[in-house]
């Protein structure tokens, strides 16, 4: 029998799980949502992040300095990789950019693998994470009460720009009719970049915070892209709600069947998607909409 401060753990621990997740889901889903472009290569993004990471932490010993610069310089490789390589396959057959953002996969991992080496790396994080934090009934890792709590200033952050701003009021146009916003003198095309490279800010970050408590190395794009698009599936394609509702449901099943069965973690998530599919086919939240 499972005790209730082992529970309580885990609840926390799922929910942390799940809005970090949500980072790396949510440029994903509103790159497709906006761009109908399912970005195969979105895992290396959050890889490089960790990986950049790394290197700013290993060059100055701030963890905090990687946090703002390592997001950012991933978002310039995400701008490259629009304006470079999508930019000329939008309006052409899907498959098209999904085989190009494999190519992109296979080129970021090989590319890291020459550069830091296949070995596992660790981000340090502070000194002032050692310890623990004392919620009453359960003393929670402070690095993981930190990644809860910046994750979901983040995502909060998101949800208010996508509903609560002009910016917001255009990426759900752009996404629902980008030739009538094109018609009506806006250049959706700066637009669609924009999502991207903001997209590939969020997977950035997700690395680098994430590197600081778990280990990465070059396959971590692969393992990360496969659970984000099962995540992607369970919401619903195109839908940040159902992103958000779908990183936590997979957060707290992962955190559930560690601590009952932990040979399973990795498979409950599958079998998550599965039974959601079975019983709503286009995902939690079927419409194509970026809020």
């Amino acid at each position: 029998m499972v005790e209730v401060t082992s529970l309580i753990r885990a609840t926390f621990l799922g929910l942390q799980i799940g809005m970090t997740l949500i980072l790396i889901t949510a440029g994903l889903t509103l790159i497709f949502g906006m761009m109908d472009v399912i970005n195969i290569a979105h895992g290396s993004l959050y890889m490089l992040g960790a990986y950049f990471g790394l290197v700013l932490v290993q060059s100055t010993g701030q963890l905090w300095l990687a946090i703002l610069i390592a997001p950012i310089l991933v978002a310039v490789v995400g701008l490259a990789m629009e304006v470079i390589t999508l930019r000329p396959l939008y309006g052409r057959n899907p498959l098209d950019a999904i085989l190009l953002t494999f190519g992109l996969l296979i080129l970021f991992e090989e590319a890291v693998r020459i550069l830091w080496g296949a070995q596992v790396r660790l981000i340090e994080a502070p000194a002032i994470f050692d310890g623990s934090v004392n919620l009453g009934i359960i003393a929670y890792p402070s690095y993981r009460a930190f990644l809860l709590g910046i994750s979901t200033v983040v995502v909060l952050a998101i949800w208010l720009v996508l509903t609560r701003t002009n910016l917001g009021i255009l990426m759900r146009a752009s996404a629902h009719d980008a030739e009538m916003i094109d018609a009506l003198g806006i250049n959706v095309s700066k637009v669609f970049t924009a999502v991207f490279v903001v997209g590939a800010g969020l997977a950035g970050l997700a690395g680098v915070l994430v590197g600081a408590q778990q280990g990465f190395e070059p396959t971590t794009g692969v393992q990360v892209i496969i659970e984000a698009f099962a995540i992607v599936v369970i919401g619903g394609l195109g839908s940040f709600r159902g992103a958000v509702a779908g990183a936590l449901m997979v957060g707290l099943m992962q955190a559930y069947v560690a601590i009952i069965y932990p040979t399973l973690t990795e498979l409950s998530v599958f079998v998550l998607m599965t039974i959601v599919l079975l019983i709503r086919p286009t995902g939690l939240f079927s419409e194509t909409t970026v809020a």
